[in-house]
């Protein structure tokens, strides 16, 4: 009798077992692969864990079954950590690159999925609506939900043969600086809105001893070097002069306008550095001009919104301010030059589903929102810009998003820099002269498109 009564017993709490786990509320007594924890390796480099933490803490607030542990590095080891993890097969799931370098790691990432299924928290039951961990299935975003949803530099950088390959949380445009008390002492009344000011206030405000040497600088033209991202601001001169850089190779120089162009932004950038130009405002043995700008030497730079962060941090002593980046007078319409980064899934990560899940979630409109205004930085959603144009900090880059743009498409963006700042500096001390056969251009040209090759991958 006792034997039968411990059976019956035993069977009654193995049913109770079984028909338990089909209706707990909790994740541990989840059948099947679905619901196992997930741990995802989130790297990036600008960006703390705090500055994370809003993006981070709110998808996992819905999502318990995935954990998230952000690391991040500085942008000088970036690149060999994450080589060395991938190597050892450690890598992350998912990381942070800028978008220039998307062409030369696209054989290293998955694109994003077509559908994704992963356990959520939901409120179920009308008379006692309780949290019930529920696994869902979730449509991923379409290039045209990129198309819709983002500015439009973000469809034409981040879509590579009809998939998408990474999302951004923000979007960098580059703005002026500007010192107000330089330009008042100057008799300027208000900041340049076009280059054509900008070349009738450098006289007022550059002051240079009698061998050249600049005491205070209108604006940091004409360097590579101690110029922060000169690239960026030569390239941004580029584009609004509808030199033709975009394509597979660099072709600049295949029609005689764009040629002409070239040679005049060229001719412009360097002048700033020429002593004896009406421009010149502007030499290699300058301090970094971010550091110039900060000591109330330098009434122009050109910068990001991290640049305003770290001007609020030092309490600089001089009033300034930020404003558009000055345009052609007269051109029709206006163009931007935007240097952002965006988060990528690794090929190698065993989680690439739950890792998309994340970035979907978190650089969705309100995820998203919360991260910007946290940090202050510019939104790449449409839908966050007339929210930002309210924004006192944010105005002048919520202004610039829509019409920002790119043209690096090679596979080796530093390596272009580098090049690119070889033509500048030899340009500069009279390496090389603009002559009727176009040597410089042609070099130019050349060395850029040798970056354009892909690599053994």
């Amino acid at each position: 009798m006792k034997r039968h009564l411990k059976l019956f017993t035993l069977l009654i709490l193995a049913v109770f077992v079984v028909s338990a786990g089909f209706g707990c509320q909790g994740m541990t007594c989840k059948k099947g692969v679905e619901y196992r924890p997930v741990y995802l390796e989130y790297w990036g480099v600008w960006d703390t864990a705090a500055q994370v933490a809003p993006l981070i803490n709110t998808y996992q607030a819905k999502h318990p079954t995935i954990k998230i542990t952000y690391r991040n590095f500085r942008y000088e080891e970036y690149e060999q950590k994450l080589l060395e993890a991938w190597a050892d097969d450690r890598g992350p799931d998912l990381f942070a690159i800028p978008v220039t370098w998307l062409k030369e790691y696209q054989h290293r990432l998955v694109p994003i999925p077509p559908s994704i299924n992963v356990p959520i928290w939901e409120m179920k039951g009308s008379i006692k609506p309780e949290r019930t961990l529920t696994l869902k299935s979730f449509k991923s975003l379409s290039p045209q939900d990129v198309k819709t949803r983002y500015v439009p530099v973000v469809y034409d950088d981040v879509v590579l043969d009809d998939k998408i390959y990474g999302l951004p949380f923000s979007l960098e445009t580059l703005v002026t600086f500007y010192n107000s008390s330089l330009l008042d002492k100057s008799s300027i009344p208000e900041p340049m809105r076009d280059f054509h000011d900008l070349i009738e206030q450098v006289p007022k405000i550059t002051r240079v001893t009698e061998d050249n040497r600049v005491l205070y600088s209108a604006v940091s033209l004409g360097g590579t070097d101690n110029i922060p991202r000169f690239f960026d601001i030569l390239s941004s001169l580029l584009l609004q002069s509808d030199v033709n850089m975009k394509g597979e190779w660099f072709s600049p120089i295949k029609d005689g306008g764009s040629r002409d162009r070239l040679t005049q932004v060229l001719n412009f950038y360097t002048d700033f550095a020429r002593p004896g130009r009406l421009s010149y405002s502007w030499s290699d043995d300058l301090p970094n001009a971010f550091e110039m700008f900060a000591n109330g030497r330098l009434a122009y730079f050109f910068g990001y919104s991290y640049h305003a962060d770290e001007l609020r941090d030092r309490g600089v002593v001089f009033d300034w301010g930020i404003t558009n980046f000055p345009q052609t007078r007269g051109a029709e319409g206006t163009k931007y030059y935007t240097d952002y980064w965006i988060t990528v899934v690794a090929k190698k990560s065993i989680n690439a589903p739950s890792a998309w899940d994340f970035i979907q979630n978190a650089s969705g409109k309100e995820i998203v929102r919360v991260y910007l205004n946290a940090n202050k930085k510019p939104t790449a959603l449409r839908s966050l810009i007339a929210e930002q144009m309210e924004d006192t900090d944010l105005k002048v880059f919520a202004s610039q998003v829509l019409t920002a743009d790119n043209w690096y498409e090679g596979y080796n963006i530093d390596l272009a820099e580098q090049y690119t700042a070889e033509i500048i500096d030899g340009l500069v001390s009279g390496e090389y002269t603009f002559d009727l056969a176009g040597t410089p251009l042609k070099l130019f040209v050349e060395r850029i498109n040798k970056t354009y090759t892909k690599t053994n991958e």
